[in-house]
């Protein structure tokens, strides 16, 4: 069986990418070739955690800079690869495009497979929408929201992001390393934000909360995990602001779950979001989440995670992070689990969920 896995947003240490490779990490793929496309020029150390995970990266010419020629070389791609199912994975009906050319190349299962619950080109997806319906054959979203966004009142299967818990739970040892890496003292109040620097992700809102908070917190960091194209903006910020020393950017890292040991608090001020692996990946370490109230609330699994309205002021945000009593991480964990699993985030359950989804279409078509 040939698998050919697009993330239309391109192979980016992103939230999109980080699910398709935790998945294909644990799952049996025996009776499998399962390739990723590279839809832009990847990120540095994307390829080998692609390929480390048991796949293949292939590329044809990106999705950006030329459209059209990227849908006839994928189209061709397809045709001559005899490829069985593709599955293609974003936020809007522009996923038409993959979806098209799958069907013109003789893909009998083409799987439509949403992540958020909005999206940026709003006027292109409603245009795209019944192209769209015409084009996949069988449905995929992370949450009930993210696939009422993408699909309506049309069937889908929810496909939970998960995650492997022992990779991402609490490890004092870790925490002590990481903030020795970061110099940050012990005793210091740690606030962490994962993303990638763009729009959605909100790091303006972000930088503002932490200004007020650090105001009366002299003793606190900011750590924003990620890069992107605003990031040299949000730095810009910084080394205008009152917290120009204690904010730490730390680039693409690809050990996201040993950072988090080190934070005491997870910030999310997101415009938007289909369901947040980060938020997930928080509550398994233990860490209280502050999201804002944009998100879906299916990503709220443990108490852990409380949301706010980004028409609140950041002062509001700040009083919610001083107000936070912070927990016993290592006492906490088998209930977080307990948690985390029976909502279906465990990830050994979730591949092989999928991969029983893969066979089922194949004896279907």
């Amino acid at each position: 069986m040939k698998i050919l896995q697009i993330p239309t947003g391109g192979l980016f240490l992103d939230g999109i990418l980080s699910c398709i490779v935790e998945y294909m990490n644990v799952m049996d793929k025996s009776g499998m070739d399962i390739q990723v496309l590279a839809t832009n020029i990847p990120e540095k150390d994307v390829i080998p955690k692609i390929e480390n995970s048991g796949c293949r990266v292939v590329s044809i010419p990106y999705r950006k800079r030329n459209i059209v020629k990227y849908f006839f070389e994928l189209y061709k791609y397809i045709s001559k690869e005899k490829i069985d199912i593709v599955h293609v994975h974003g936020s809007s009906a522009i996923m038409s495009v993959e979806l098209i050319a799958a069907r013109l190349a003789g893909c009998k299962i083409r799987i439509a497979h949403s992540h958020n619950t909005t999206c940026e080109h709003q006027k292109i997806d409603k245009a795209l929408r019944s192209v769209f319906n015409w084009a996949y054959t069988e449905a995929f979203a992370c949450g009930s929201e993210a696939g009422q966004w993408m699909f309506g009142n049309r069937d889908f299967t929810i496909i939970p992001n998960g995650r492997d818990i022992k990779k991402y739970e609490y490890n004092a040892k870790n925490r002590i390393n990481y903030r020795n890496k970061l110099k940050i003292s012990k005793d210091a109040l740690v606030i962490g934000h994962v993303g990638r620097f763009n729009a959605q992700k909100n790091h303006e809102y972000l930088i503002r909360v932490f200004e007020e908070f650090y105001k009366s917190n002299k003793n606190a960091y900011l750590v924003l995990v990620g890069t992107g194209e605003k990031i040299d903006i949000i730095k810009n910020v910084v080394k205008k602001s009152i917290i120009k020393n204690n904010v730490i950017f730390t680039g693409a890292i690809d050990n996201v779950a040993d950072y988090l040991s080190a934070f005491d608090i997870m910030l999310l001020p997101s415009l938007y979001e289909g369901l947040p692996m980060v938020v997930i990946e928080g509550q398994i370490a233990g860490l209280p989440c502050i999201v804002s109230d944009t998100v879906t609330k299916e990503c709220a699994i443990t108490p852990l995670v409380q949301f706010n309205s980004l028409k609140a002021s950041p002062e509001s945000w700040a009083r919610n992070i001083a107000d936070i009593s912070l927990q016993d991480r290592e006492n906490n964990k088998e209930m977080l689990f307990s948690s985390i699993r029976k909502a279906g985030y465990d990830i050994e359950l979730g591949a092989e969920k999928l991969r029983d989804k893969y066979f089922e279409f194949v004896k279907k078509y």
